[in-house]
């Protein structure tokens, strides 16, 4: 069989399938699939970096029979359910889009359309949608297995108040054993207060000033040798937990790293992970993100495609556009593998799939990722599960 993709999904896929596919007629119907995606308005660039990425599986598909047909979602709900009473009409039984939860608000009245959907929502998702994005359930459940393997067990929760609470509350019902579960305010002046006070700071710091006090009296040689070891250091004691997962991102994130480095928690004793991560570069520049661990998609495939993106657009894509293409990738695997005719119930293969994202399955309108954790160090992004 051809081999259509040096690294991605369809070559994957396409080594799957039975060989009597071959032999399937040449009169069967054109694959059609409906693009919705943001293609004006504030999010147009994320759409049209969406819309390239399928536009590049197509390509190393190489199959004429499959025709898209884009819309203009301007992410929001009314806009995606007027498109897609339009791909009814045309006939259209299977779409990629929205990007955004929000606008998935009225997809449920469409009856005769599944929708790959690239948010990472996991409540409330619509019968005929698949939540396609990298989902906070995959990421939990890779946490999991890798705290069950370098056995931790007194593990730091901490999350901005009033966001992300779906988040939490997942992460709160998990198998985790958390040490302690903590709401801070998302106001950045006010976390580093919060952190001194979750890690008794202040406390460790007076610990310190009282033994060195002590030590200072004393003419003995291994309490001299002590105090010269205690002056360079800043508390006195070990924090209560071992590691630390921190429901949040960007700027904050590195906030709430600065903070407990500032209250003299290390992140060389203590382990700290995050979510929700795409392999954020400017992280290389702080050094409190150090070791910082995180969930994610296959990074070497994932550096592939963006070198693949770029040859073809000159432009950095969207980090979330990879799995736009294996959608399409998805897509046509599903169609080719049955006789090419497209049918909803072929996304729930029990077998899962791998996409050059890494390996999902789907189930209860989630796609469910098998993702590997990293860890920042010495600007790199190093795979440790």
């Amino acid at each position: 069989m051809k081999k259509l993709l040096i690294y991605s999904i369809l070559t994957y896929l396409l080594f799957t399938i039975n060989s009597s596919a071959s032999n399937q007629s040449l009169e069967a119907k054109n694959l059609k699939i409906g693009i919705l995606v943001p293609l004006s308005g504030p999010f147009q660039e994320i759409g049209q970096s969406f819309l390239k990425a399928i536009q590049l599986a197509l390509f190393d598909i190489g199959n004429k029979k499959i025709k898209i047909y884009p819309k203009d979602s301007q992410a929001n709900a009314l806009n995606s359910y007027l498109a897609a009473k339009e791909f009814e009409e045309l006939g259209i039984e299977i779409v990629i889009g929205p990007v955004f939860f929000e606008s998935l608000e009225r997809l449920n009245e469409i009856k005769n359309i599944t929708f790959i959907s690239l948010t990472n929502k996991t409540q409330n998702i619509p019968k005929n949608t698949i939540a396609f994005g990298v989902n906070i359930k995959s990421q939990l459940n890779t946490l999991i297995k890798y705290f069950n393997k370098i056995e931790l067990s007194k593990t730091l929760l901490l999350s901005p108040k009033s966001q992300y609470i779906d988040q939490a509350n997942i992460f709160k019902s998990s198998s985790i054993k958390f040490n302690r579960k903590f709401l801070y305010d998302s106001n950045p002046k006010k976390i580093t207060g919060e952190i001194e006070k979750l890690t008794k700071y202040h406390e460790r710091k007076k610990d310190l000033e009282r033994r060195i006090l002590i030590l200072e009296k004393s003419d003995l040689y291994k309490d001299k040798s002590e105090l010269k070891i205690l002056e360079q250091k800043h508390t006195l004691g070990k924090v209560n937990f071992d590691s630390v997962i921190v429901l949040d991102f960007g700027e904050r994130l590195k906030s709430i790293l600065t903070s407990f480095i500032f209250s003299d928690v290390s992140n060389k004793v203590v382990k700290f992970f995050t979510i929700n991560q795409w392999f954020d570069e400017t992280l290389f520049n702080e050094s409190a993100a150090q070791n910082l661990h995180f969930p994610a998609i296959d990074f070497d495939n994932y550096k592939k495609f963006e070198r693949k993106y770029f040859k073809n657009y000159k432009e950095k894509p969207n980090e979330v556009a990879i799995l736009a293409y294996d959608a399409l990738g998805l897509i046509y695997y599903c169609w080719y593998n049955n006789k090419q005719q497209f049918s909803p119930e072929q996304l729930n293969n029990k077998d899962g799939f791998k996409g050059i994202h890494g390996e999902f399955f789907i189930e209860n309108n989630l796609s469910i990722q098998k993702l590997k954790i990293y860890k920042i160090s010495k600007k790199k992004f190093i795979k440790v599960y």
